[in-house]
Formats: C-alpha cells, structure tokens, sequence
C-alpha cells in the first residue's frame, strides 16, 4: 500500500533551481535512506514531505488517516513538565478512554439491570483500550527511555535541566513512542553513543510502519534500509538494498554509462570527420548531408556527474621514534576523588590508529583533553615518545577567531606561505572564492569543520588527536578524510560514534565504560565478535580467570566475599519473587476469562463488568511485576557484567 507520493516535485528560489521533478514512492513497510552532498535539498524535501514547506512546483499525496512523525535537529517542549509527564503526553486520549472506562464502571455496578448501550459503548472502550496498549504504555514509556539512556532516577528531572543532546534524545523517545505510519529522520544518529544506536537499529528494524531517514552514518543506513534515494545535481535516483548495495550499483552505472559516453563521442568524432571530409565533394555530398541530419538527430548521452571532493592529505615533517605513547596508570577528569576514567595503561606505536568509543559524557573528550596538556592527568602519567609532533583536532572547533575571514585564519597561521598556495589549500577543500572572504563566524558547521582539517593538514605532524572528526561532514567528505587517514604516515589517536569510521580505520579499539578503558586489539568488528566474549565469557574462560586470579593472590577478602554473597542473593530472590507473581496474576486472569465464556454470563452484563474490573486490577499487579523481574535481571546482569570483566581486565588485558 502506498502511503505517499510526490510528483514532479521542485524548489526554487527566484531564478535558483535547488531541485526539479522529484518522484518519491513510500509503501507502508518502506525502509528508504536519503542519501545526497550537503545543500542538495534533501532537508527541504523531508519538509516538504512532512507538510512544513510547499513545493515550488508538483504536489504530495496520500491518505487522509496517515500520521507523519518528524524528528530534526531540535525539539520543542514544555520545559517546566518533568520527562515522565512529558512522556505520558504521547497518551492522553489513552489515559482519558481509560477515566471514561473507569467512571462507567462505576455507573455500571449502581445499576441493577445495566444498560445495554451503555455496555456496548464500554466493551468497544475497552476494546480500543486494549488494542492501542492501554495496558502496557506504561511499560513502553520505560522501554524506550532506557533505551535512549533515560534510566528511573531521571523520570521526575524537569526537561529544562537537560543539555542539547538530551533534549534531543529525549525528542526521539517521544516520537518513537507515538509510532507514527511514517517515521520522517533527519540525522536521527547525532548525540547518540554506540550502545543507543545499536538499541535503536533493533528497534527500527521491528518498527511496524514505514521509515525515511536522512543519515551520513553509513553503518546505520546498512542497518535498517532496504532503498536508496540519491538526492543530486537536482535530480532524484532510486536504488534498492541498502546502503553498501546503493554504492555498488552507483559505482556501475557511473562506469556503464562512462563507457556508453566515450563510445559514442568516438561515433560521434567518425561521423563528423566523415563529413567534413565529403561534404565539398559533389559525387559524396549527399551522403555527408544525410549523416549531418543523422548526428543532428541523435540523442547525446551526458558524461556522469560528480560532486567535487575535497582533495586531504596529512603530510608528516619529520618521522617520530617507534614507541609513539606511553600511559602509564593514569585516571583524568575534574574531581580527584571521582575520577571519569581511571588507571589508563596503554602503549601506541608508530602508525597505529586507534579509536576511542563509549557513552556519551563518559570521559572520552577529557582523556583527549588531558593527552594534549589542556588538562593535567588527576594519577599516574603520559608520555610521548622521540620526535612526536602533535596536532589536535577538537570537535567543539572553537579554537578560530569568529569575526576573522576564511584565508586569513589559515594565513595568520602560516605567514611564510604564498597567498596563492593558501587559496589552493583552501580550494582542495571545497573553498570557492567567495567562501574564503567569509568570517569565521558566518561558517556552516559542515565548513567550520573543513577549515579545521585544512588548518591540522598544513601543520605537517606526526601524530594526530581527533576528537569527533567526523562531526558536520557528509558522506563524500567522510570517505575523503577517512581515505586521508588511512594513507597518513604517522599515528592516530581519535574518539568517534562513527562505526564505519571506525571500522575502517583503527587498528585498536578502546571501549570506555564504568570508568574503566578496555583494550581490543583491532577494528570495530573485531571488538563486536571479542567484546561478547568479554561480557559474556564461556564457563572455561571464567573458570580460567579465577584460578589465574586466586594464584597470584589475587582474593578478596572474606567482609567483601560475604557482602557480593548477599547481594546476589537478594537478586536471585527478587527474580525469583517476581517470576513466581507474574506467574500467580496470568493465571488469575486466565481463570477469569475462562468464566466470562460461560453460557450463564454471557448476558449478566453486571458480573461481566465486576469481572473486568477484576481483570484490570490484576493486569495493574501484573505491570508492577514485569517492571520489578525487570529491574532484578538488570541488576544480576550488572553485577555478573562487573564481576566477569574485573576478572578478564585482570588477567586477558
């Protein structure tokens, strides 16, 4: 079932042509990424499709009853609600059919012969309550803000103490909650870590309607799409598979059709040498002329277009010693007693790449932050190795002078250097002309970024520190750097949320979490496949790292083998409490409905209402039991987490 389409879409701006005759299908169960360079249009057209703009020329149709959810860069709310209240919002009509519900019942068991239209109006009630999760919205509420990081502690915090990136997050939960026919994202991987987005591709994937997602994250798009609309030069192309397909098949018709171009200019240049080699000639001029009218005639094929590209490249001055970085204990962050990463031992030898991931706010930044002297270590300590030249990438790119122009902050820079040689760094960076007499502060953020790598690229080290470097690019300028890094003759440290990125890149990955940094000897793959094994190690692993840990002498002593003895008892408890309620409730409920379908109820319309009542008091213990088995298996997994990845840090690392 088609559920939108747009024909012969355009937009224009006077006599500017941002695009023209876009056609866009989406089916109920799309899974479409729209892909296309910065300033292609492709946020207009989710505007357009989401009813904020209105085409130049065309138009979008679709069904009266479809529902459009759009999530962008930033979010409106109530600032002074808390998050739960905003949350429960998204279910007011619910909330208010299930008052209504109650106040019937009331009336109901005054009455001693109910009324029927009254009745039938409370079963269809109950009906659209069931169905539209009246009895389990409660428990999606928690789901999907656990999922974007919003544990219980936070449920009753006020939205207007929230950063950016919550805020944006905290948008996302209540769009998702609200399960819109089509689900509209722009950039929907922005201020979300590793885990919440490994979380919300799963989520995604099961979504029951359709889906339309601008992205630069080439990992995310392989993810969830099955479609490809490539927004370009104007035009609007359709590819199926998902993103790596989409590559691929772009890759082939951009050669079929080099090779269909080439072939016929060279048809082209025979029938025109003929030509003008017959067209004097009395006996051949006929012939000339006929294939003059043939050649007018024919319909000319266009070479294939392509975006500029950035041309990067990281020169190395002078070469450094083999041993590139050594940590050495070291814990950073602001509070001496509360450090955000602690007892950091790790050794970076020259040309390796290695990536930093984790949760957001969990000291990523700061270990970088402290590496490059803006910050001192709070225990332990660093150190460089022989002729290490370090160059610093941050991703806040807040180290230029807002009010100076483009060429000269790079100028100020490198006063030595021709204006001409500056301006053709600048342009191999995609800045025209008119872009480089810009100030700074004029800049989008996708340019602000570029003029950061072309600043790093031209100070010629050896070693580089990128924090979130891919931040504001597109997909073309992504591949660019990433080609860049990849052929750098030096060393790379970097933090990044990019998983392709990664991916492609590290040669080391560093997961930081529970103020701990945990070493994978490879690329973003490799730490997938080892980090099951880490968090959930085999029986012989496990049994391994505790004889290696008892040993060396590594016990603990008896007060703390008792107090982790209790605690694990007292989970094993609460699981086992809530199994056994969950299991009492379900079986009341069934009890109850297997009395409702007797023949001498099926018209006493007041013992059918008490016995509803019955049921929604009892689904009310029920919600209370799957969150309580809920918060007792987050707690075991926890402490097993923290139990098993102590022992393997210990012993594996």
């Amino acid at each position: 079932m088609i559920i939108l389409q747009g024909q012969q879409l355009a937009r224009h701006f006077g006599s500017d042509v941002l695009f023209e005759n876009l056609d866009i299908e989406i089916q109920n169960k799309s899974r479409i990424g729209l892909v296309g360079p910065n300033g292609a249009g492709k946020s207009t057209l989710l505007k357009m499709i989401t009813g904020q703009e209105e085409p130049s020329l065309g138009h979008i149709s679709m069904p009266k009853n479809i529902e459009i959810g759009y999530i962008a860069q930033e979010h409106n709310f109530d600032t002074n609600e808390t998050i739960w209240d905003e949350m429960l919002q998204v279910f007011t009509p619910l909330i208010e059919l299930g008052n209504k519900m109650t106040a019937i019942q009331e009336q109901l068991a005054q009455q001693e012969k109910p009324d029927e239209e009254l009745l039938k109006r409370y079963d269809q009630m109950q009906y659209d309550y069931q169905i539209n999760g009246g009895f389990t919205y409660e428990t999606d509420i928690k789901t999907v803000l656990n999922g974007f990081k919003f544990d219980e502690s936070t449920y009753h915090q006020k939205i207007s103490t929230l950063s950016g990136g919550e805020k944006t997050r905290l948008g996302f939960v209540k769009l998702l909650l609200k399960k819109p026919d089509l689900l509209v994202l722009d950039e929907p991987t922005n201020h979300l870590d590793v885990d919440t987005l490994t979380w919300l591709e799963t989520f995604l994937k099961n979504y029951s309607g359709a889906i339309l997602a601008v992205s630069h994250d080439q990992y995310f798009l392989d993810a969830i799409t099955t479609e490809i609309y490539e927004l370009s030069f104007k035009k609007l192309t359709h590819f199926t598979g998902n993103y790596s397909k989409y590559v691929e098949q772009r890759e082939l018709m951009d050669r079929q059709n080099q090779e269909a171009y080439e072939k016929q200019q060279a048809e082209i240049k025979k029938q025109e040498d003929f030509i003008q080699k017959n067209i004097v000639r009395a006996s051949t001029t006929k012939r000339a002329q006929s294939r003059r009218k043939q050649l007018d005639k024919m319909e000319r094929i266009q070479p294939p277009k392509h975006q500029s590209q950035m041309n990067m490249k990281f020169n190395v001055e002078k070469q450094s010693g083999k041993e590139a970085l050594l940590i050495n204990h070291m814990s950073v962050g602001y509070e001496k007693n509360d450090p955000m990463i602690q007892d950091v031992n790790l050794q970076v030898n020259k040309h390796n790449r290695v990536a930093i991931l984790g949760a957001n706010g969990i000291g990523k930044s700061t270990l970088l932050k402290t590496l490059v002297k803006q910050l001192e270590p709070l225990a332990g300590s660093y150190k460089f190795g022989a002729n290490v030249s370090v160059g610093f990438y941050d991703q806040e790119i807040s180290q230029f002078n807002s009010k100076e122009t483009v060429i000269d902050t790079v100028w100020n820079r490198h006063r030595l250097t021709p204006e001409k040689e500056i301006r053709s760094v600048l342009a191999s960076f995609l800045f025209g002309a008119d872009d480089i007499e810009k100030s700074v502060g004029q800049l989008s953020g996708g340019q602000r970024a570029r003029l950061a790598l072309t600043v790093l690229s031209m100070e010629n080290h050896n070693f580089l520190i990128m924090d979130e470097p891919t931040n504001h690019l597109d997909i073309d300028a992504k591949e660019v750097l990433e080609k860049a890094l990849r052929e750098f003759d030096g060393t790379l440290v970097f933090v990044s949320h990019d998983r392709y990125f990664i991916n492609e890149l590290a040669t080391t990955t560093i997961e930081v979490k529970n103020n701990q940094a945990y070493v994978f000897d490879g690329n973003y793959d490799y730490y997938l496949e080892k980090k099951e094994q880490i968090i959930k190690p085999t029986d012989e692993q496990i049994q391994q790292a505790q004889a290696k840990s008892s040993n060396t002498g590594g016990k603990e002593d008896y007060a703390m083998q008792k107090k982790r003895q209790a605690e694990i008892r007292k989970i094993e408890r609460g699981i086992a409490q809530a199994e056994e309620n969950i299991e009492k409730y379900e079986s009341q409920i069934e009890a109850i409905q297997e009395q409702m379908t007797q023949p001498k109820y099926a018209t006493d319309y007041s013992k059918m209402a008490e016995f509803q009542s019955e049921i929604n008091l009892i689904n009310e213990k029920l919600s209370t039991e799957n969150d309580n088995w809920e918060y007792w298996l987050t707690q075991q997994e926890e402490n097993e987490e923290k139990d098993i990845t102590v022992i393997l840090q210990k012993n594996f690392h």
